[in-house]
């Protein structure tokens, strides 16, 4: 669903690497925006007004396959900030209640 409050690009491209002294890598950019195209795409996250990414971060101690790889926390106006664990796995699919993200490998 495309709004003025579901934009569909990605609300930030800033990701923080915990754990290494990296920066982000292109596989990682890869992630961030297949997990918000799965976000935007959820009934649950639609009903969300205006949420704003305010933190993006790497757990470089697990691997990218793992839940908890990547952390996408977002600030809604009014509301409870609502927090996301992103990962690489067998098949895309978003579990709003428990904030798992699992995205399939391209």
């Amino acid at each position: 669903m495309t709004s003025p409050d579901h934009p569909t690009s990605p609300l930030s491209s800033s990701i923080t690497v915990l754990g290494a002294d990296r920066p982000a890598s292109e596989h990682d950019h890869a992630l961030l925006t297949a997990a918000q195209a799965l976000l935007s795409q959820d009934e649950h996250f639609q009903t969300l007004t205006t949420p704003t990414l305010s933190r993006c971060e790497v757990n470089a101690g697990l691997d990218d396959t793992k839940a908890g790889y990547l952390y996408l926390r977002y600030d809604v106006p009014g509301a409870v900030p609502q927090e996301f664990w992103a990962h690489w796995g067998h098949r895309s699919r978003v579990a709003f209640k428990s904030g798992q993200i699992s995205v399939a490998r391209p």
